[in-house]
């Protein structure tokens, strides 16, 4: 609980002043709310006095109930003001602190966290901070000003009958206090069943195609339904506690009035009481129970708030890749590539991995070289290049640029260097032109937009678009082929200048001719100092200065295109395959 308050007061404190402003605010708020029913109390009398004559001091107090109650609109308005504000700025500072901290995690936690999950958190996790920081406070200050004067004033009047108000204010506050620590335990199953929920919406969504392929929509509706049942009835729980308690706290008052008039009404009968003074009585009462509604709404808040503490700590609280790596000078980072890579007997292994998926793997990467790497699937091909560009880290002693130890660097450092055409070709849902130019924000220099269409090959099919490089390529670009979206990727590697550029299998989805023009601008254009390209295309490896043929994770074979027809067999295979095609 302490960390928990600890982790909202250290954010709460940035905005200090605005909360000190609507504290005043809120205090002449109940300063104002406890002051009308005095006025109304006189005003009442004068009415059952029935003198004439009484007529100016009725005027003024009616005048004056006006002008406090004006006066209650616009203190309570700056009130709200001054707690909302920051409540929303919190939000948005730790949206982005979080969406910070997730960039810097390495491939281990999104293998045990759903994205639904993450989503989740980042939505409705957040959401419960920020009620307790905006409307948990305001109610807070409301309960502790009210519950001080409200009292007091009534106390005045009578105590006796304000001792009578106090006996169904505990009863009611007693079996909300346990109703809401059933409904908390209920929010908190509900929470997880929706970051559960969320998450295979997101997988099924995403994997749409492959459902419609295989004809499994009676699985995927099968299993978004069992998340969604348990939703419900978790849902369902809550809803009944709420049905019981909330009535309770929102007839509080009406139970309190029926009090305050049956005890209240004898006073009057006996002459203990004036008709002014009851109307003022029930007045306080109805002020009182409000902050006791406001309490179980705060329980309720805090308690469900908390939950969602506890789920932003565990992603803010963990170290991220980078966190313990030291930024390298802009001189050293300009320089990084100078010397080339030197990868010396890499071994690696998934944190989930029961076997290595690399094995004594050794091989220099100069400036100005083209390297090819091929192998059969799940040779290791994707998981060599990961090693290189940073997504993946090896241990120390392994991987070099220069005569830098690539486990020391920051991964920022490593792919300011090192550029990355993914086999996965994602697009985000924006124009094309945005797309390409993703990630060029920080770069010293760009390349021409048009000469990077050209050479991805890229510049017919965007001349057929009737917006050009504005259209829209949809969620993870559907409105395009693969070819297209693949081409797209590529352009976005070459817009902006790079000393490595690695392209994993991008002539996969792309026709012959294309391949061929690609070919011919990245080995004649050379868009970076040095390239690595996966394929297992004869066409494209035959122009590498060396090739590496990877088989089970071990470097099989590593040479050029006649020593590899010597050494490999898997290469001569693939040759001979892709001669009689």
């Amino acid at each position: 609980m302490f960390s928990k308050l600890k982790f909202l007061f250290s954010y709460m404190h940035q905005y200090r002043w605005w909360y000190t402003g609507g504290i005043l605010f809120l205090a002449l708020t109940v300063w104002v709310s406890v002051t009308i029913p005095e006025f109304i109390q006189r005003s009442i009398d004068l009415i059952a006095d029935g003198r004439a004559g009484n007529e100016a001091d009725f005027n003024k107090n009616v005048l004056i109930i006006v002008g406090l109650a004006l006066a209650l609109i616009l203190v309570r308005t700056f009130s709200r003001i001054l707690i909302f504000i920051p409540a929303r700025l919190i939000e948005r500072q730790l949206k982005g602190e979080m969406f910070r901290k997730l960039s810097s995690f390495g491939k281990d936690y999104y293998d045990e966290n759903l994205s639904g999950s993450i989503i989740s958190r980042i939505n409705n996790d957040i959401n419960g901070l920020r009620l307790i920081a905006g409307f948990g406070i305001l109610q807070i200050g409301n309960i502790i000003f009210s519950l001080s004067l409200t009292p007091y004033k009534m106390w005045q009047l009578s105590p006796a009958l304000t001792l009578y108000c106090i006996v169904p204010m505990v009863v009611v506050f007693i079996i909300v206090r346990i109703g809401m620590a059933i409904m908390v335990k209920n929010t908190r199953l509900q929470m997880n069943t929706l970051q559960r929920l969320s998450g295979k919406t997101i997988s099924f969504l995403s994997g749409n195609s492959v459902i419609k392929s295989y004809n499994i929509y009676d699985y995927a509706e099968r299993e978004v339904q069992k998340e969604n049942i348990s939703l419900f009835g978790q849902t369902l729980k809550i809803a009944w506690i709420r049905s019981f308690v909330m009535p309770l706290l929102f007839n509080l008052g009406q139970i309190l009035k029926i009090v305050v008039l049956f005890v209240g009404g004898m006073y009057v009968i006996n002459g203990k009481f004036t008709i002014g003074e009851l109307t003022g009585y029930i007045a306080y009462a109805a002020l009182l129970s409000q902050p006791i509604m406001g309490l179980g709404w705060v329980l309720t808040i805090f308690q469900q708030g908390f939950v969602g503490i506890s789920s932003i700590q565990t992603i803010l609280e963990r170290r991220g890749a980078d966190e313990k790596r030291q930024a390298l000078p802009d001189e050293i980072k300009a320089n990084l590539f100078g010397d080339g890579i030197r990868v010396k007997n890499l071994n690696f292994t998934y944190h989930n991995g029961e076997k290595p998926e690399l094995q004594a793997i050794s091989f220099t990467i100069k400036p100005g070289q083209v390297v090819g790497i091929t192998g059969k699937v799940g040779s290791g091909k994707t998981t060599l290049i990961n090693c290189l560009n940073g997504y993946l880290r090896p241990e120390k002693g392994m991987v070099y640029f220069g005569d830098l130890d690539a486990a020391d660097l920051r991964s920022e450092d490593i792919r300011s260097s090192v550029r990355t055409v993914s086999q996965e070709v994602f697009l985000f849902s924006d124009t094309i032109e945005n797309n390409i130019a993703f990630g060029s924000e920080k770069a010293p220099t760009k390349n021409d937009f048009k000469e990077v269409i050209y050479k991805s090959s890229f510049a017919d099919e965007l001349a057929r678009f009737p917006k050009k490089e504005k259209t829209l390529v949809g969620e993870k670009g559907i409105m395009l082929s693969g070819g297209q979206k693949q081409r797209i990727s590529l352009a976005r590697a070459l817009y902006t200048p790079c000393d490595l550029l690695i392209l994993d299998d991008v002539f996969s989805a792309v026709d012959t001719d294309t391949e061929r023009f690609l070919i011919k601008q990245i080995f004649d254009n050379h868009p970076a100092k040095s390239l690595v390209v996966i394929s297992n295309r004869i066409s494209v490896l035959e122009k590498t200065d060396f090739t590496i043929v990877l088989e089970e994770g071990r470097m099989a074979a590593k040479g050029n295109h006649r020593e590899l027809l010597e050494q490999s067999e898997f290469y001569r295979d693939i040759l001979a395959l892709q001669q009689e095609s």
